[in-house]
């Protein structure tokens, strides 16, 4: 793995590291996000129908469901965890 994916508070790996209410942005740059959920770890009917239609946009089990506020309008997301950084 690259060094980018190591968070540089605590020096584990990200993939290690997130969890459900950790805040992220993307390497590329972006608002700060929370992390709401993981693809595939839920047994909630709407959360596995959501992340069946991720998965036919191309996200896979463990991929990270992120949701952040732009103008007091709540949006979410996936995204890679290998394209997030870690902030806290």
């Amino acid at each position: 793995m690259s060094t980018e994916n190591i968070c540089q508070q605590c020096g584990h790996y990200i993939e290690h590291i997130l969890e459900i209410g950790s805040v992220v942005k993307l390497k590329s740059g972006s608002p700060e996000m929370t992390v709401q959920r993981f693809i595939g770890t839920s047994n909630e009917m709407a959360n596995a129908t959501a992340d069946d239609v991720y998965k036919l946009k191309g996200f896979k089990n463990g991929d990270v469901v992120c949701q952040w506020f732009i103008d007091n309008l709540v949006k979410h997301e996936a995204f890679p965890k290998e394209s997030l950084i870690l902030i806290k």
